[in-house]
């Protein structure tokens, strides 16, 4: 974000805005990060003229004590008449809160808008927006409902699209803005409705992670890093999939202090190692005397941050008596002396420690040989020229005790007066010079502040104790710090939590992935922003911030029955491809509970075969094109199986019939025919690719980026092709007529060219000399019998079964013509994915 910042003002952009999160610790953090790497230098005059910052320097610390906010915003008329004039920038750092944007509106109506108006040439200002999921998303179903006399409409978004289109003024016709939002989990940006001036409508942009893969054309998340390890980032895939032999995530026990006690254990462990290679540094103990020349001295002297974060709930309680168990594991005799601890900012690790070390050295010795193991598997894994060097338990025994407890400081970070602001990186100026970092060595207590964009440099431990009755992926994801740029301690690094929290971060990690991967995709066309389609998964939701989610899933379900129908007022074009296709391929009359049935080929068809053949279909009153919600979505589908390797000639997964010249495609519906051969398509692809953000339907907690393919491959389904016969007379004209054997019609009731009611033939009670239904007329066929698995009130074909496409031929009384009427059986085991859509109109029909 601020790379960005820096290139606009190369370019002459004269208003920089950056929206600082929600949160006072934010702010001040990215205020402190602004000054540090975009406004560079000591504070001086020719500073000062050569950009207007405000707030000014240190008026939002917490030491500036409370300012009028129309005081902190405020921007003289004559100075900033100047720095346009002589084209000098304007950078604007502001909380994203209401009243912190409405002043700054003011400011830039009453100081800015008329300079610019002066000058008469255009003037550019850039807003960039921070965790622009946080506040910025607006949810119209639910402001829909809400009554604007009492005020709780949500104005954030509003406030900032004010800032450059006030709604109670105008803007200078010569200012033209650009507004780019930043955020890990754009989830609720993709899902809100395009009435919040803040929807994403231009551009979309998935910002690359340096990893030891990558393209260009098409663009893929992750590009080539040729600095191995060390210099990748190290997100879901390095700790869920490539580092799980390595020991990275430690399910937690039954007992949380035994928990929490081997947690910190590892963290200092860590840090002894960390010191050790390292010895161009000082030591903590010594930093923290030491008074340096600059500001660069104490960053290169000293040592790197280490941190750990121990996220207990949400609660501000749960945190500070957290912060106290801590101390009194290590020692500190009564509860409220930790407490004392905690609030005065000085809880450092008592020399008692010392003693409990001693008394069970073999728990903390152990950690020294797990680090070596994780060492090597993650040489094995990245490919890496050696291990990293782990030094033997007695030196990191003599730092642990000398310098890393006593330098160890245990912090609570949340919205409480007694807590910490944010965590202290920085060196700080001081009479004799700069003193290093505060947080050189710290134990993080924390809940959401810490979810939401403050940084834990050096994070390198992390206990997550929270759980959650409706997880939500956004708000998950963001609560996952220990990802980052971690390589050159990557085998030190630990993650704590319960199993099923795991296999959660697991999943919203593959659904994440899977999002990023269409955007990327989609990036290399010139066409308008993209809306990828939002993923949630078994167990949980997308975001809890747009209401009224449901699932819209690939599959149609166990036994989707197509009931689109033809008039028959002319010959059906689908009557011509089953008499073609019975008439190329030997059939045997079907017998069940003594009765003639129907018919049905000898031979099974391939997936893609019986794609090919459910695609073949075609109605007069149904030819959507791919220019659809179902064209889209199926090809967010596809450019996340591609990302995996490239299909069979480039041919799309979804091929519905096209309008003719001249007409407009018709709506598509929910049901849409042409979506089952596209899932076919889709399920003999996945055969051979660990697609992200699908999960098989026999289990759909587990990710199919994770499944044993070589098992998936083996229960592949084939689909026998049948005619049911009907109880009415025999086809007398058409190709059906000239089969070689007599076809029985059925006389189903079809209103709208919509066929009402289920599938036809169904007895679950009948015995093994009854017929149980249509559905499984195969399994008579094949002399097999009848299996069956009810999964959430849904009978299904067990995972390894074959499927089946049984066509009925219908022509009640009255009609002209015989039609088609196709149902397909589909065996549980293929990949579905859950996208996040919004349930239809309760009178549609689609």
């Amino acid at each position: 974000m601020l790379g960005v910042a820096a290139k606009a003002l190369d370019r002459g952009v004269d208003i920089i805005v950056v929206l600082a999160g929600t949160r006072l610790s934010l702010w001040r953090q990215t205020f402190g990060r602004l000054q540090a790497q975009l406004d560079v230098g000591v504070d001086s005059v020719a500073k000062q003229r050569r950009r207007v910052l405000a707030p000014a320097p240190g008026a939002i610390s917490e030491e500036s004590g409370s300012i009028p906010l129309s005081k902190l915003y405020r921007l003289q008329p004559p100075q900033v008449r100047r720095a346009l004039a002589s084209d000098q920038p304007l950078i604007l750092v502001a909380m994203k809160q209401t009243d912190h944007l409405r002043a700054l509106g003011q400011s830039l109506r009453e100081s800015v808008f008329p300079a610019i108006e002066r000058r008469g040439r255009a003037a550019h200002m850039v807003v960039l927006d921070d965790e622009a999921d946080d506040g910025s998303v607006l949810d119209a179903r639910i402001e829909n409902s809400l009554n604007p006399v009492f005020g709780n409409l949500k104005q954030i978004p509003r406030a900032i699209a004010d800032l450059w289109a006030p709604r109670l003024s105008s803007a200078p016709k010569n200012l033209f803005t650009t507004y780019a939002g930043y955020t890990a989990t754009p989830q609720a940006n993709f899902l809100q409705e395009d009435q919040n001036p803040l929807f994403p409508q231009d551009f979309v942009v998935s910002l690359r992670t340096p990893f030891d893969s990558g393209r260009i054309e098409p663009r893929s998340s992750t590009y080539f890093e040729p600095g191995g390890l060390r210099e990748y980032y190290t997100g879901g895939t390095a700790y869920y999939e490539r580092g799980r032999a390595a020991g990275l995530c430690v399910p937690v026990g039954a007992s949380p202090a035994d928990d929490l006690a081997e947690a910190v254990r590892a963290f200092l462990i860590a840090g002894a190692i960390r010191l050790l290679r390292d010895p161009g540094r000082l030591r903590p103990m010594a930093a923290r005397d030491q008074a340096f020349e600059s500001r660069d001295d104490a960053m290169r002297l000293s040592p790197e941050p280490h941190s750990m974060l121990i996220h207990p709930s949400a609660s501000v309680g749960d945190h500070f008596s957290t912060a106290v168990q801590v101390l009194r594991w290590a020692g500190i005799e009564t509860d409220e002396e930790a407490s004392d601890l905690v609030e005065s900012g000085r809880a450092y690790l008592p020399a008692s420690l010392a003693e409990k070390i001693g008394e069970e050295e073999p728990k903390w010795a152990a950690w020294v040989d797990r680090y070596r193991r994780s060492a090597v598997e993650l040489q094995r894994a990245f490919a890496t020229p050696a291990p990293a060097t782990i030094p033997g338990w007695a030196a990191v025994k003599e730092v642990l005790l000398q310098e890393l407890i006593p330098s160890t400081r245990v912090a609570v970070v949340n919205s409480d007066a007694a807590a910490d602001d944010r965590p202290e990186y920085e060196p700080k100026p001081d009479a004799a010079g700069w003193l290093a970092a505060k947080d050189l060595s710290t134990i993080f207590v924390s809940g959401n502040v810490m979810a939401r964009g403050l940084t834990l440099e050096g994070l390198t431990t992390t206990l997550f104790l929270r759980t959650s009755d409706q997880p939500l992926a956004d708000s998950q994801m963001q609560m996952q710090r220990w990802f980052g740029y971690r390589g050159p301690y990557f085998d030190l690094c630990r993650l704590f939590a319960s199993s099923s929290q795991l296999r959660f971060f697991a999943k919203y990690h593959d659904v994440d992935e899977g999002m990023r991967q269409v955007i990327a995709s989609e990036m290399t066309t010139e066409s308008a922003a993209p809306t990828p389609g939002v993923l949630q998964g078994a167990g949980f939701l997308a975001t809890g911030k747009i209401a009224n989610l449901g699932n819209q899933p690939l599959c149609q379900g166990s036994k989707p029955l197509i009931r689109i129908v033809n008039s028959g007022e002319r010959e059906d074009p689908n009557a011509v491809v089953v008499a073609e296709l019975f008439t190329e391929n030997p059939s045997r009359d079907v017998y069940a509970g003594g009765t003639l049935r129907g018919r049905m080929l000898e031979e099974p068809l391939t997936l893609t075969q019986a794609a090919d053949l459910l695609d073949g279909l075609r109605f007069d009153g149904y030819k959507p094109g791919s220019a659809s919600w179902q064209g889209t979505l199926w090809a967010e589908v596809q450019a996340r199986v591609e990302e995996q390797g490239s299909l069979a000639h480039s041919d799309p997964l979804y091929r519905p019939a096209g309008p003719p010249e001249g007409r407009d495609p018709d709506p598509a519906r929910k049901d849409c025919p042409y979506t089952l051969g596209a899932y076919l398509r889709l399920w003999d692809a996945c055969l051979t690719r660990r697609v992200r953000g699908l999960f098989p339907t026999d289990d759909p907690s587990l990710p199919w980026s994770t499944v044993d393919l070589s098992v998936r491959r083996d229960r592949r389904p084939r689909f026998w092709v049948g005619i049911r016969y009907g109880g009415e007379s025999a086809v007398s004209r058409g190709p059906l007529s000239e089969l070689g054997f007599a076809v029985p019609a059925a006389g189903r009731s079809v209103v709208a060219g919509r066929l009402g009611g289920p599938w036809g033939s169904q007895d679950p009670s009948a015995g093994p000399d009854g017929f149980r239904g249509d559905d499984y007329m195969d399994y008579y066929f094949r002399g097999e019998p009848v299996v069956g698995m009810d999964v959430a009130g849904h009978t299904w074909r067990p995972a390894g079964s074959d499927g089946q496409i049984l066509f009925y031929v219908n022509q009640p009384t009255g009609q002209k013509h015989p039609t088609i009427i196709a149902g397909v059986c589909i065996p549980i085991g293929g990949p579905d994915q859950f996208a996040a859509a919004f349930p239809p109109p309760a009178s549609s029909s689609v």
